[in-house]
C-alpha cells in the first residue's frame, strides 16, 4: 500500500502539471467498480496442478483517472488503479495420492491496473456517450503465488459521460478486459473480467 501511495502521489502531481497546460481539454477524476470473474473453472500451474475456481468472491477496482481531449470526439485516457482478482480455490494434482482431499481456500490476487485508451464520443453532448478501446497493463503485488509479476490485457468499453455542470461530471462505464499474456510459464490461465463502473470526474 506504501507503493500504491506513492504512485498516487506522484501521478497526482504530474495531472496538476499538465492541466496546467492544458486548460478545458483535461479531466480528472476518481472511478470504482465492481468486477466479474469470467476466468475459466480450472486455474492450472502446469499439466498436473493448480486450483478448481469458484468465482464466489467480490472484486472490485479503486483509483484515479485522467483523460485529455483531442477534440470533441476524440480523447486519450488513463487510470491507476487498485484491483482484486480474488476466488475460491481447491486444489487438484493429478499424480498426488490425497490421504484426505484438500479443502477449497481463498485465493487472492492483488494488481495495480494501468489502462491506456483510447474514446471516441458518438454524442458528445451533455449526455456524451462513448466506446474505448486500448491496452490494460496489471501489476501484480503479491507476486509470489504467481510466476509473473505483470500481465498485458485488451480493454474494450462503453459507457456514457453526463455533465453536472460546466466542470463536474458523472461516468458510467461497463468494460471488458481480456488478458493476452499468462500469469504461470507453463499454462494458459489469463485475467478477464466484466466491469461495471461509476466515477466522478472534473474538467480542468
Amino acid at each position: 500500500m506504501k507503493k500504491l501511495t506513492t504512485i498516487l502521489i506522484i501521478l497526482c502531481s504530474t495531472f496538476s502539471l499538465k492541466a496546467q497546460n492544458s486548460p478545458n481539454n483535461f479531466r480528472f477524476g476518481i472511478t470504482t467498480s465492481l468486477d466479474k470473474n469470467l476466468n475459466s473453472e480450472t486455474m492450472a500451474f502446469d499439466q498436473y496442478t493448480g486450483y478448481s475456481a469458484e468465482y464466489d468472491k467480490i472484486n472490485y477496482r479503486l483509483g484515479l483517472n485522467a483523460e485529455y481531449h483531442f477534440n470533441e470526439k476524440l480523447s486519450a485516457s488513463s487510470a491507476i488503479l487498485y484491483s482484486n482478482k480474488d476466488f475460491t480455490g481447491t486444489f487438484f494434482c493429478h499424480v498426488c495420492d490425497f490421504i484426505v482431499p484438500p479443502s477449497p481456500k481463498s485465493i487472492n490476487f492483488r494488481f495495480v491496473e494501468v489502462p491506456l485508451l483510447l474514446r471516441y464520443y458518438f454524442l458528445p453532448r451533455r449526455l456524451g456517450l462513448f466506446g474505448e478501446i486500448g491496452v490494460n497493463n496489471q501489476f501484480l503485488l503479491n507476486e509470489e503465488i504467481a510466476d509473473k509479476r505483470y500481465v498485458l490485457g485488451i480493454k474494450l468499453g462503453a459507457g456514457f459521460v453526463y455533465d453536472l455542470n460546466q466542470n463536474l461530471a458523472l461516468q458510467f462505464l461497463i468494460d471488458y478486459n481480456r488478458g493476452v499474456t499468462n500469469l504461470y510459464n507453463e499454462s494458459d490461465f489469463k485475467i478477464k473480467y466484466l466491469g461495471f463502473g461509476l466515477g466522478v470526474i472534473k474538467k480542468i
